[in-house]
């Protein structure tokens, strides 16, 4: 009788601790991808030269992510960086010119997230860091000119939040110049999350995603092009049914004429699901077209500079598991589709 009883409590205990497990997982992860864990692979983020010819992007080994650079079809890979045990390199960006690199050094604890800015060459040589100890920026790019660094930065760091208001918050745009001085802040919203900044060639607008908190407490993101000259953002919202104004990535073209953007639909197959798919819109918000009809995650839109196609990220994973990202090229009207196999070497990592 006290074995059977044992053996039921044991069982109860491991069934516990499972279910813990995924609701944490679940919720405090996986919806909010406000950190997303990645044990091996390529990461989420992609930067693409201006020559388009070359990328760069993190990948990860045993939790740790390093920047690397191949050619546009995945060939000749070569490591860039090298980070510290339990740092991660992400969200590299090429400068106008394409001799410079930026990147974010991530470092997460249990209860908050340092993420800095460091500027190198394109091989990556001359590395510094530009960011304040204190600082926790999102995402930063260059200048037309490559003269200042646009970045957004959190004012905080919300370990017990839920959704968007879990993980970097008050978020606002600002700019710096290439060697750390001259700080400026750009906006003062203040809004729980921004992500996605990009910037037209001629430099007047500067394009990111928003999140602020909506009618009974639930959130809402948006498309918002700053105004350089005028000094101020302004919501584009998408005018047709076709995409969700839940829309979790976006990019502004070099050119400045169409803004293409991941927004959130519900799985057709699936209805309790939402799936995110990749969309076109002018910078009215008109046009919209559908890009993509994968039923999964599609994030992270990089225009081409020589031609009508983007560089997307998928994560194959999506409502299943683990984030398993994935990097495609097609033309803007869908036509074209081209999965790009990252050749890559035996990792190797040592300290900054």
């Amino acid at each position: 009788m006290k074995k059977q009883t044992l053996k039921l409590f044991t069982i109860s205990l491991i069934a516990f601790v499972i279910i813990v497990s995924v609701l944490l997982y679940f919720f405090s992860e996986r919806f909010t991808r406000s950190w997303i864990p990645i044990d091996h692979g390529f990461g989420d983020t992609v930067a693409l030269s201006p020559d388009d010819e070359k990328i760069v992007f993190p990948f990860y080994q045993s939790g740790d992510g390093a920047l690397y650079q191949a050619n546009l079809d995945g060939t000749e890979v070569v490591q860039l960086t090298y980070p510290r045990q339990n740092e991660s390199h992400v969200h590299p960006r090429y400068s106008k010119s394409g001799e410079k690199l930026l990147f974010l050094s991530q470092e997460k604890t249990a209860e908050s997230l340092n993420q800095s800015l460091y500027i190198m060459n394109k091989d990556g040589s001359d590395l510094t860091r530009i960011s304040e100890n204190q600082e926790l920026i999102i995402d930063a790019i260059f200048s037309e000119d490559d003269q200042l660094i646009y970045y957004l930065g959190a004012k905080e760091y919300n370990s017990e939040g839920v959704g968007p208001k879990e993980g970097p918050v008050n978020v606002d745009l600002y700019a710096i110049s290439v060697t750390g001085g001259n700080k400026e802040r750009l906006t003062k919203t203040e809004s729980l999350k921004k992500r996605s900044l990009s910037i037209t060639d001629d430099g007047k607008r500067i394009g990111y995603v928003q999140v602020d908190e909506g009618d009974e407490g639930k959130s809402a993101s948006s498309f918002f092009v700053y105004d350089k000259e005028k000094k101020e953002a302004n919501m584009v919202k998408p005018s047709s049914t076709v995409a969700s104004e839940h829309i979790y990535s976006g990019r502004i073209s070099p050119d400045g004429s169409l803004i293409a953007f991941s927004a959130g639909s519900a799985n057709p197959r699936k209805k309790s699901q939402t799936i995110y798919e990749l969309y076109t819109m002018d910078v009215n918000g008109n046009q919209v077209e559908p890009v993509t009809s994968f039923r999964t995650f599609i994030t992270e839109p990089t225009f081409f500079r020589a031609s009508n196609r983007v560089l997307f990220i998928q994560d194959q994973s999506w409502t299943k598991g683990q984030a398993n990202f994935k990097l495609w090229a097609l033309d803007l009207n869908g036509e074209r589709i081209k999965s790009i196999t990252l050749q890559m070497p035996q990792f190797s990592g040592t300290a900054l």
